[in-house]
């Protein structure tokens, strides 16, 4: 060290200012490089964590209302069509029964890509569940098959606002049914009208364990379907699906005195 310190004085002015000055800018390297390295981690850090924070999804009654209960247990399969005048419509003097029921909800958030919808129920009736694609109107469609909804203007689950969006408390809107939603299920093979059953199943399994005395009806079928959110400029969605359970017009009589069916719906964020 005595010898550097010596060797040091013995230089020219100009030397011992570049030495310092090579000193220094080595000293602040060794400063600005791990916390340039920090700073930049931070940056990509919040990048990605505002990329991939899950957002939350809705799922509610039509135009995003608070969510009610699809009320399957009031269908009733022995009731018959009506004319434009209250009275039975009939087909070669046959009267025609109502085979058919249909549900409106609603898928919404932000951010969000695309979702996963789910949908499992039991079989304890007679009944085939489809989900179509919707679309909202205000007015009655001229054609096409539809569900008409009367507002109740309750969003407190809900408070995704959307531009134009002025329905109210009664206001009534149509909801026209579209293309069928390309889903599947996941323990239900085509033409099955109960779900797999069995230890083997994966789904059986998770449910249930080891259990096999559980009621082949009772055992929910799993149905799902991957969907585009088809965001807006603003990152937010609204899609509008209609539930339509249809069952045969032979059905006895004795199947209202059957147990309702359960039917739950759940929505995921997929990317």
């Amino acid at each position: 060290m005595k010898n550097m310190i010596e060797k040091f004085k013995g230089l020219t002015v100009s030397k011992k200012i570049q030495i310092i000055a090579a000193m220094i800018f080595t000293i602040a390297l060794l400063v600005t490089i791990p916390v340039y390295a920090w700073f930049t981690n931070q940056k990509k850090a919040a990048e990605m964590f505002k990329v991939e924070y899950p957002n939350a999804l809705y799922i509610n009654a039509a135009h995003r209302e608070d969510q009610v209960n699809l009320a399957l247990d009031g269908i009733n399969v022995n009731e018959y069509q009506l004319n434009a005048d209250g009275t039975i419509k009939t087909v070669n003097d046959t009267p025609v029964k109502i085979t058919e029921e249909r549900y409106v909800f609603s898928v919404s958030g932000s951010n969000t890509n695309q979702f996963i919808l789910q949908m499992a129920h039991t079989n304890n009736n007679l009944f085939t569940y489809k989900i179509y694609a919707a679309t909202e109107q205000t007015t009655e469609p001229e054609s096409g098959t539809y569900v008409e909804y009367k507002a109740t203007g309750e969003h407190t689950e809900n408070t995704m606002v959307f531009t134009g969006d002025t329905v109210s408390k009664d206001d009534v809107l149509y909801y026209v049914k579209g293309d069928e939603v390309s889903g599947g299920y996941l323990n239900m093979g085509s033409g099955a009208s109960v779900a797999n059953s069995g230890t083997s199943d994966t789904h059986y399994y998770k449910t249930y364990g080891d259990n096999t005395n559980v009621e082949s009806h009772a055992v929910p079928s799993y149905w799902q379907a991957t969907i585009n959110a088809d965001q807006g400029a603003n990152k937010q969605f609204c899609k509008y699906f209609i539930l339509e359970v249809t069952w045969n017009n032979t059905v006895q009589a004795t199947q209202t005195a059957k147990e309702t069916d359960l039917v739950y719906f759940s929505v995921t964020r997929k990317s």
